[in-house]
C-alpha cells in the first residue's frame, strides 16, 4: 500500500499588520504636537499674541519666522536650515491636526512593512523634497509636514500595487482604487483651496514615488545604516537650526 504524498506546505501570507507597534509615527506625531505647544508657549512668552491664539489660531509671518519656519528671503539671505526645521512646524491648529491624522493612518499601513528608521528617513527625504520644490517654485513662505506624509503616501501607493497579488481581496482594494483615489483627491485640494501649498506636496509625492519604486522593502543592510544616519542627522540640523532662530 503507497502512503500518502506529503502535502504542501501553506503559501507564505503577506499583508498589513494592523496589530504591530508604530513607533516611529507616534512618536513623531508627539513630536509635532509638541513643537506646536512650545511655540504657542513662545509667542504667548514673547508678546506676540495669547497662548489660545497661537495654539489654535493662524499664526503671522513675524512669529513663523522666529521659530525656524520657511521664508523665501532668509533662505537666500544665508538661512538655509529653515528648509528642515520648517517641516515640523505648522501654521495653526488645524493644519496641524490633518498632517498629524495623515501620518498617522500611512504608518499604519507603511510602518510594519519597512520598518521605523525608513519610515522616518522616508518622511524626511519626502519633507526636504517639498521645501525645496516650494523655495525654488518661488513660494515665498510654507511650513508643514504635508511634504514628509505626500512622500509616504507616494511610496505606499507604488509598494501597494507591487505586493496586491500578494493580498486578501480587502487589503487589494485599500492599496489599490483607494490609495491612488486619496493621493489624486489630495493633489486636486490646492486647485479648491488656493492657500494650500500644492508644490510642496508634489515636491514629497515625486520622492516618494522614487523611493517606493527603486528601494520598497529593500532590506538591505546598507540602507538601513543610511536610513539611521539621516535620521540623527536631521535631528542634529535641526537643533543647530532653532539654536539661530
Amino acid at each position: 500500500m503507497s502512503s500518502a504524498s506529503p502535502s504542501k506546505a501553506p503559501a507564505a501570507t503577506f499583508g498589513v499588520d494592523w496589530d504591530k507597534a508604530i513607533p516611529a509615527t507616534w512618536g513623531l506625531v508627539a513630536v509635532l504636537v509638541a513643537i506646536h505647544v512650545f511655540g504657542a508657549w513662545y509667542e504667548w512668552h514673547s508678546d506676540m499674541a495669547g497662548f489660545w491664539d497661537g495654539l489654535i489660531f493662524e499664526r503671522d509671518t513675524r512669529f513663523r519666522v522666529s521659530v525656524g519656519g520657511q521664508h523665501a528671503g532668509l533662505v537666500q539671505a544665508g538661512e538655509p536650515w529653515r528648509l528642515w526645521t520648517s517641516v515640523l512646524l505648522h501654521v495653526d491648529l488645524l493644519h496641524l491636526v490633518m498632517n498629524s491624522l495623515a501620518l498617522l493612518s500611512l504608518g499604519r499601513l507603511l510602518e510594519p512593512w519597512i520598518g521605523s528608521a525608513r519610515w522616518m528617513s522616508w518622511f524626511i527625504l519626502g519633507g526636504l523634497s517639498g521645501s525645496l520644490a516650494s523655495h525654488y517654485s518661488g513660494v515665498i513662505q510654507s511650513d508643514g509636514a504635508s511634504g514628509g506624509a505626500f512622500a509616504l503616501l507616494g511610496a505606499v501607493a507604488v509598494i501597494g500595487l507591487r505586493v496586491r497579488s500578494r493580498l486578501d481581496p480587502r487589503e487589494a482594494t485599500l492599496m489599490g482604487p483607494v490609495i491612488w483615489g486619496f493621493l489624486v483627491l489630495n493633489l486636486a485640494l490646492p486647485i479648491a483651496l488656493p492657500f494650500i501649498d500644492g508644490v510642496g506636496h508634489i515636491g514629497g509625492l515625486v520622492a516618494g514615488l522614487f523611493l517606493g519604486a527603486f528601494i520598497g522593502l529593500n532590506d538591505s543592510p546598507a540602507l538601513r545604516h543610511f536610513d539611521v544616519a539621516l535620521v540623527f542627522a536631521f535631528v542634529v540640523a535641526c537643533l543647530f537650526g532653532w539654536h539661530y532662530a
